[in-house]
């Protein structure tokens, strides 16, 4: 039997595997011979069994038939014939190809370069937090609130915030910086010269005057005590950077230091590293570790008094007039 479909059973009615190939069907009846018919026996007959998608799944028997012969007597049966309907496999859906659109493509401006200070001539800010304040030569103070190329003379006022100052400290683009925070200062840059480094000096200078932005007559008043109690700032990084008040300046290479301006002298407090503070009224520098602080303070003025000698050239003591009582000054002799 050749069963030319998708489903193949076998003699005994299981799954065949492969592809089909004739199946014998055997028959117990003897057909006799003749001169023009004889059938041995089992006799092979091809038959093909197809079965459409929707039909139902059972077993279905069908007897053969065939003819007795030439003498037109009745037809025989054969054994019968049974055919396994089983469920096809499951059909994978066949999806069209996915429609993938074409990449966008995104035509981008120019990229502009990273501002970067000039050598000698102006420095880069960046607000780390707090309010900071900026005055630039000539131009009202404004808020800082991201990077700014400021020139030298810029008044920042970090009182009541933190500032990073970038500067350029060579012709090759290399750059140092420093965080400086409760104080206010003006940044200059001084260019390399005869060998020297450039080097950069945070002068202490008085907060950037709220008046100007609408403040009340209070806070002006608070704001000019401040003003007129103390200057101050603390700094910490790297690079060639001083600090400079009335009385004393300090330069380091990168440390952490408080440089304090109060009434008439110059207090430099060192956190890290070491500083060296030159003294203005002294004239000399002094050197001041980690952990110590130095304080340039102004001469105080010494009164002496004058020996006086009388007309016999022996000395005589002379006290001035009482300024309460308008009294002559008196002579012991």
């Amino acid at each position: 039997m050749r069963v030319n479909s998708l489903y193949s059973v076998d003699a005994v009615g299981d799954i065949a595997s492969g592809d089909p190939e004739d199946m014998p069907i055997e028959t117990a009846q003897d057909r006799g011979s003749s001169n023009n018919c004889y059938i041995k026996n089992p006799v092979v007959i091809p038959l093909t069994a197809t079965a459409a998608v929707d039909t139902p799944v059972v077993d279905y028997v069908s007897v053969i038939r065939y003819g007795k012969g030439g003498d037109g007597g009745v037809d025989l049966d054969g054994p019968p014939l049974t055919i396994h309907v089983i469920a096809p496999d499951a059909v994978p859906e066949v999806l069209p190809p996915a429609i993938v659109a074409p990449p966008e493509i995104l035509v981008l401006g120019e990229r502009k370069a990273n501002p970067k200070p000039t050598l000698g001539k102006t420095l880069l800010l960046n607000r780390v937090k707090g309010t900071v304040r900026v005055q630039m030569p000539g131009k009202p103070a404004q808020l800082l609130t991201g990077v700014l190329i400021v020139p030298n003379g810029t008044i920042v006022d970090a009182t009541h915030g933190v500032v990073k100052v970038t500067v350029a400290h060579d012709a090759n683009g290399g750059l140092d910086s420093v965080d400086a925070w409760k104080g206010s200062f003006i940044a200059v840059q001084i260019p390399p010269t005869n060998g020297n480094l450039a080097e950069t000096v945070f002068t202490l200078a008085d907060p950037i005057s709220f008046a100007k932005n609408g403040a009340s007559a209070a806070q002006v008043h608070a704001h000019s005590a401040l003003r007129s109690r103390k200057r101050s700032l603390w700094v910490n990084g790297k690079g060639n950077f001083k600090t400079r008040g009335k009385r004393a300046s300090a330069i380091v290479r990168g440390t952490y230091w408080y440089t304090e301006d109060v009434g008439s002298s110059t207090k430099v407090t060192v956190k890290r590293g070491l500083v060296a503070v030159r003294d203005f009224v002294k004239k000399h520098t002094v050197l001041v570790s980690a952990g110590h602080s130095y304080t340039a303070k102004v001469r105080s003025h010494v009164t002496r008094r004058v020996p006086a000698f009388n007309r016999f050239g022996s000395q005589a003591l002379t006290r001035m007039p009482d300024a309460a009582h308008g009294a002559y000054p008196q002579r012991y002799g």
